[in-house]
């Protein structure tokens, strides 16, 4: 099967270099595809590779629809969504796409086992909201590390934008009973600090899920 991998970037100059080295390295990745998101820095220079496909937004458009056009323009049976982050830890992406090769599911998420680099508070509301609407749980509801076949494409769309894609896929997920599996990876990725610019950023995201969560739950009900 044909493994293409999706990476939204937005200003990732100080690692996503990292992260393609990492995922160059393995023989089994179809395409690499990185949508720069608008970004002011350097990061599209950096995505001058050979095995890269880059595709430039002129203007940011969020993460949901980055993914959307990376998605739309991938060939892969698979389809893998890494965040631009991981830099050495992307190499475990052969952990993600390992079930679905082996017909055990049609969709895996990553369950981080390296401490850090979650979202504590949120990810603890996610949980909690998953469950109310819809019955059931999941250990890694705002994972971003995530593989799926193409075919299912029909039942995890439309992409919801920002920071309220994962929650509003992970809705889908339960809501068409997709078979899913959530796979132990060590996979590492930048931690929001404490300071000013790390509460906005984690507000933004509490905005977000909040808003996807409202908009399903009202749509069901």
């Amino acid at each position: 099967m044909n493994i293409s991998i999706i990476i939204p970037a937005y200003n990732e100059e100080d690692i996503i270099g990292k992260t393609l080295d990492a995922l160059e390295k393995i023989n089994n990745i179809t395409e690499i595809i990185v949508v720069d998101d608008g970004s002011t820095d350097n990061t599209p220079l950096l995505c001058n590779r050979n095995r890269v496909r880059l595709i430039n937004l002129v203007q940011n458009q969020g993460k949901g629809r980055a993914v959307e056009v990376g998605v739309r323009e991938s060939q892969g049976d698979i389809i893998v969504l890494l965040d631009a982050d991981l830099g050495d830890s992307a190499r475990e992406v052969e952990k993600l796409a390992k079930p679905i090769i082996a017909g055990e599911v049609d969709l895996t998420i990553a369950l981080l086992t390296i401490k850090g680099g979650g979202v504590g508070l949120l990810r603890k509301f996610a949980d909690f909201s998953l469950k109310t609407i819809t019955g059931l749980a999941m250990k890694a509801p705002l994972s971003g590390q995530r593989a799926f076949k193409r075919k299912i494409l029909p039942l995890i769309t439309p992409f919801y934008n920002g920071y309220g894609l994962e929650i509003g896929m992970d809705l889908l997920i339960l809501k068409n009973n997709i078979q899913y599996k959530e796979v132990p990876c060590n996979f590492k990725h930048r931690v929001s600090g404490k300071d000013l610019s790390g509460f906005i950023h984690r507000g933004k995201q509490f905005k977000e899920v909040l808003s996807v969560l409202w908009s399903f739950k009202n749509n069901i009900v």
